[in-house]
């Protein structure tokens, strides 16, 4: 049975993976950001679907995370990793609350017609089925200088010549990170083919992740558990 200690240990992990899967995509942008041991954050307009900020530690400072935010020209999104602030006295609302993912042991499931995404223009149809997915947005997410980080890692599912099932691999040290996936069947079977492949990418090194509503149902069939819950913040720009 998980521990609270444990528990808190797998939710510390999925928070630091996560802020190395916002370096890895900040860096290939060329958006600059400060890591401090409470905060990633960066003063830009951040990338679409990233938060401006988001906390690395329990109890983060309301204080400074105002100071952070008072000035900004765009709208504000914050991860509260820890879903443990009252953000709506600073005039945020919730945009979604989710729980983080841990999974230790092996699985074991069919991989065929998985594919490493390898080359600019497999990378291209990749994003693309990733956008058609529902994350909508003109910008080029996913520059083809990414397949070259060792550390980072595309795979897409193939049927035919067509891309139906995604996901993103980060590799930080302790654990690998789970991002970004996307399918038109997002089963508990998928869910097992994803780790099975993450887990020979990195023997020994447990996947982290987040998911809400019925991923998260069924990630924790395929057999995740969770470690904790975390929430996003939104604020839109006033103008004034």
């Amino acid at each position: 049975m998980q521990t609270k200690t444990d528990q808190t240990i797998q939710q510390q992990e999925a928070v630091d993976n996560n802020a190395d899967l916002y370096r890895h995509m900040f860096e290939a942008h060329g958006v600059s950001f400060e890591w401090s041991s409470g905060l990633f954050y960066t003063s830009e307009q951040p990338l679409p679907f990233y938060s401006s900020i988001v906390t690395l530690k329990p109890a983060a400072s309301l204080q400074t995370i105002n100071e952070l935010t008072a000035n900004t020209s765009f709208p504000i999104f914050i991860k509260d990793s820890f879903a443990d602030l009252p953000l709506e006295t600073l005039g945020f609302s919730t945009l979604f609350d989710a729980s983080w993912l841990y999974l230790e042991a092996p699985v074991l499931a069919d991989i065929s017609d998985w594919q490493l995404i390898s080359t600019p223009e497999q990378l291209e149809s990749w994003e693309a089925s990733w956008k058609n997915a529902g994350n909508q947005t003109d910008r080029a997410m996913f520059p083809p200088k990414l397949l070259d980080n060792p550390d980072f890692e595309f795979w897409g599912y193939l049927e035919g010549s067509k891309i139906t099932k995604g996901f993103i691999g980060n590799h930080a040290g302790t654990s690998v990170g789970l991002s970004n996936f996307f399918a038109e069947d997002l089963s508990p079977h998928t869910f097992r083919q994803i780790a099975t492949l993450l887990h020979r990418w990195k023997p020994e090194k447990p996947v982290t992740g987040y998911a809400r509503g019925d991923a998260l149902l069924n990630a924790r069939a395929a057999g995740f558990e969770t470690s904790g819950k975390l929430k996003v913040w939104h604020k839109p720009y006033s103008g004034s």
